[in-house]
């Protein structure tokens, strides 16, 4: 194995990294730039080691991209700077009484009395209910990813926006909000039992998900298991999207939000994995791989265009 180094050492090599795999994805890469990367790479081996982690992370995520309309704009293709370090704390059940929530910015992880384990996301709520008899979790608003426990007599169920999903052992996710709810499978099997009881439960394997919008289930979608629940490990990928909806899916994680000063701007496709964490690190990424920069106004982040 590798010795340990140092958090602030380990920290900097990966923003390093993610500096380098960024601007090696840019539209142009002179002679010099190519002949420093190897020097960096060659100087300390934990450079390669985290450039390699990097591009396996890259190659997970792009198992994930659909076809894009063709975009107006230059794609960027970068990977967004960030450490990889989650805001979250080890709970047990016993430190509160069933009730969870996260304020923004805040992803917290809590270990079950059961053994199971939640990734809950920013703005979520739920009631989590364990006993003899079984394990239930009520998820009002947000996202939790969950790593259940085996226990054959206790299905796990997890109730959102009235529809009911239910587990034996595995690891997935489930979001929900005002209009639909969301469920991912990474291991094992789940079934959804949609709110509308006239239709059907649907069982979702391992690399699929689904969508329930008004009680009725939608098409099972085709996912990459291995990115499916990046954000429990800190990132988030993205394959020619929009800035608008990349933005939107960090503020998700950000304590600040960042606002586009020009609706325009959301047009620009960003390619690359999004390392969340530290807060000041993904708008300095994306001022590398975009035409933009960022000026902090009225508690905000405004993203302008570069003249």
């Amino acid at each position: 194995m590798p010795p340990s180094l140092p958090p602030s050492q380990e920290q900097q090599i990966q923003e390093e990294a993610a500096l380098w795999f960024a601007r090696l994805r840019g539209e142009s890469v002179s002679g010099q730039q190519r002949a420093a990367f190897a020097r960096w790479l060659a100087a300390d081996p934990a450079h390669a080691r985290e450039f390699k982690i990097l591009e396996q992370i890259w190659d997970d995520s792009s198992r994930l991209q659909r076809q894009a309309p063709p975009a107006r704009q230059t794609v960027q293709r970068g990977l967004a700077l960030g450490c990889v370090i989650l805001v979250c704390g080890w709970l047990g059940l016993h430190w509160f009484d069933g009730q969870v929530s996260t304020e923004a910015g805040e992803v917290r992880h809590v270990e079950l009395d059961d053994g199971s384990e939640l990734d809950i996301a920013p703005h979520s709520r739920l009631r989590i209910s364990i006993d003899d008899k079984q394990r239930s979790i009520d998820l009002l608003a947000g996202e939790i990813a969950v790593n259940v426990a085996v226990d054959r007599q206790r299905p796990f169920a997890i109730t959102a926006g009235g529809n009911t999903i239910r587990d034996i052992g595995t690891r997935f996710a489930v979001l929900t909000d005002t209009r639909h709810t969301r469920v991912t499978v990474a291991e094992g099997i789940v079934d959804i039992l949609p709110a509308a009881k006239a239709q059907p439960p649907l069982r979702l394997n391992a690399g699929e998900a689904a969508v329930v919008e008004n009680g009725k289930i939608g098409p099972v979608l085709n996912i990459e298991r291995r990115s499916a629940l990046n954000w429990t490990r800190g990132q988030l990928a993205f394959d020619a999207t929009p800035l608008a909806e990349v933005i939107t899916e960090l503020n998700r994680f950000r304590k600040q939000p960042i606002v586009l000063d020009d609706a325009r701007l959301g047009e620009i496709r960003v390619s690359g994995v999004f390392l969340i964490g530290d807060e000041s690190t993904a708008p300095s990424a994306l001022q590398q791989i975009a035409p933009i920069h960022f000026v902090a106004s009225g508690g905000r982040l405004l993203a302008q265009r570069n003249k």
